[in-house]
């Protein structure tokens, strides 16, 4: 009997230094392989805590940090995703859903995403019909692009300014003027002749999170999205 008590506590010692210890490791490296393959994610760290670690089998954690380097977020690129969790409910196998079902609760969620004005200009060369030559500024008040597009035949010279903001559960690049000057047709100023250009939808996505603060600096724009608050 005393012998039998013996292996009971060394099983135990066992299962409890292989929850805290080993476990925590394969949970971080399988979930760092599935958010840079969803992400397409240059880099990815995950830090997961639980005590006892045996609680992340099922989605349990008191504390989450993920961090991605060049990730996709619907449309534009991120250089830098920040996510960091509070007391976590999570379902890691649904990742790659966009029902805000990945994070079922947490007591606090924050995500952070860096987005560099090159990243907005790539992403105007994408959605502008026929625009080329693109070369975009970024200061605190606006972003400046100028290039070129194809009207009739000819080209012409194109000058845009606008903002990024929040609306709607989304973050869009608010295009506030809008000028095209060429030989034939003089020079038009259009205003926000297309429209708000939708960046990423927070509402469709694996974590539902409401955008709190948006900031735009000298080249480059900071957002931070806020849940279980």
């Amino acid at each position: 009997m005393r012998r039998f008590g013996v292996i009971l506590v060394a099983v135990l010692v066992l299962l409890a230094a292989f929850s805290q210890l080993v476990l925590p490791g394969l949970m971080e490296s399988r979930l760092s392989s599935l958010i840079q393959k969803e992400l397409q994610a240059e880099a990815v760290e995950v830090e997961l805590q639980s005590l006892p670690g045996v609680r992340l089998l099922a989605g349990q954690a008191d504390r989450i940090d993920i961090t991605a380097d060049g990730a996709q977020l619907g449309d534009i690129r991120v250089e830098k995703l920040t996510l960091q969790g509070e007391n976590v409910q999570a379902d890691f196998s649904a990742l790659d859903k966009r029902d805000g079902s990945a994070i079922r609760s947490a007591g606090r969620l924050e995500l952070t995403g860096t987005i560099t004005s090159q990243a907005l200009q790539d992403m105007l060369e994408k959605k502008l019909d026929k625009v080329e030559n693109l070369t975009a500024s970024m200061d605190r008040d606006k972003l400046t692009a100028s290039g070129q597009v194809k009207l009739i035949g000819r080209m012409a010279d194109i000058h845009l300014e606008g903002r990024v903001l929040a609306k709607d559960g989304g973050l869009y690049f608010h295009m506030t003027q809008l000028d095209i000057k060429n030989a034939v047709f003089g020079q038009a100023v259009l205003g926000n002749f297309f429209g708000d250009i939708l960046l990423f939808d927070m509402y469709n996505s694996p974590v539902r999170a409401e955008i709190d603060d948006v900031e735009q600096h000298d080249g480059y724009v900071v957002i931070r999205a806020v849940a279980g608050r």
